[in-house]
């Protein structure tokens, strides 16, 4: 059951990586694993692989806490392949409950995390506040122009994933400021095609593509992680403070009514009340529901052994 749950949270880190302004960072910390994730993901190094023959696989997938990170790093990949689709619906015909639901989860979120895990001291303070800004400052970044050469989406990889492991910096949301973001849906969507009516050379040109983001992806996470491990360990409240920081300044984003924008070409969305709203129907009923759904859930996600209290 403990790893079925691990699962079904790491699903949830899938599907919020999947959407520009949510970061799966966000979900890990509210659901109480982030920690133990990062933890994790920086346990696996060089030396544990090889004396991989010396101390067995029992013991090395221990140690590497291999059942968690399987678990979580499962759910992220199975949402990743089956909701793509069921977003980009969402996205489509239903963008204002979806986006309620998520700006009540953070809401929630945000909330619950300052009340049980940061003492409010005035350095603390000036960290929330400095977490906000730099959130809200990358949101503000406009796109550049389409580049799908390897090297640069191996640099997309790294720099995503990256953002995707700080609650409140979207790592989607940057694959769309670097202008890549469609691209590596499609990849992984057409890859899927392939796979069910496999065509060997189309199969081996996107596997080309994704995997030089994928170990973008890698290398990001390892670095990253490390750095973060480093954080949390020497200055854990400072740290859950930037990161909550992260989240309040990535909210506008995630706010129901947003209006569109051309700069330089690309489209950019800001929020607006609603009743400045553009689109057909504001829907304060539908919105006011999905965000208490988004909030209560946050109760239900929550995870008491996660992120120990300091």
């Amino acid at each position: 059951m403990k790893y079925f749950s691990l699962y079904i949270k790491g699903m949830f880190m899938g599907a919020a990586d999947l959407v520009p302004g949510v970061s799966g960072g966000t979900i890990a910390l509210i659901t109480g694993i982030y920690q133990e994730l990062i933890e994790s993901i920086n346990g696996i190094s060089w030396s544990l692989i090889k004396n991989l023959p010396k101390k067995g696989i029992k013991e090395t997938w221990k140690k590497a806490n291999g059942s968690f990170l399987l678990s979580v790093f499962g759910g992220i990949l199975t949402s990743i392949l089956l909701l793509s689709r069921l977003l980009e619906w969402l996205f489509e015909n239903e963008p204002i409950s979806l986006w309620s639901f998520f700006f009540g989860l953070l809401i929630a979120s945000i909330f619950y995390l300052i009340k049980r895990y940061l003492t409010l001291s005035p350095l603390n303070i000036v960290l929330l506040l400095l977490g906000g800004a730099l959130s809200f400052w990358s949101t503000q970044l406009t796109g550049v122009q389409n580049d799908t050469s390897l090297p640069y989406l191996f640099l997309c990889g790294f720099i995503a994933i990256s953002a995707m492991i700080l609650p409140g910096l979207s790592g989607a949301y940057l694959l769309v400021i670097l202008g890549v973001y469609q691209f590596i849906l499609s990849q992984v969507r057409q890859l899927q095609e392939t796979i069910l009516n496999f065509d060997f050379e189309q199969f081996s040109a996107l596997a080309t593509v994704l995997g030089v983001f994928i170990l973008g992806i890698i290398v990001g996470i390892k670095l990253f992680s490390k750095f973060l491990s480093w954080l949390l360990y020497r200055y854990p409240q400072k740290t859950i403070a930037i990161l909550i920081g992260l989240m309040g300044g990535a909210l506008h984003k995630v706010w129901p009514w947003q209006n569109s924008e051309t700069v330089n070409g690309l489209e950019k969305t800001f929020a607006v009340l609603p009743q400045y709203f553009n689109g057909q129907s504001t829907e304060l009923g539908k919105a006011f529901l999905f965000a208490l759904i988004g909030f209560v859930l946050l109760f239900l996600l929550e995870n008491r052994k996660g992120i120990s209290k300091t």
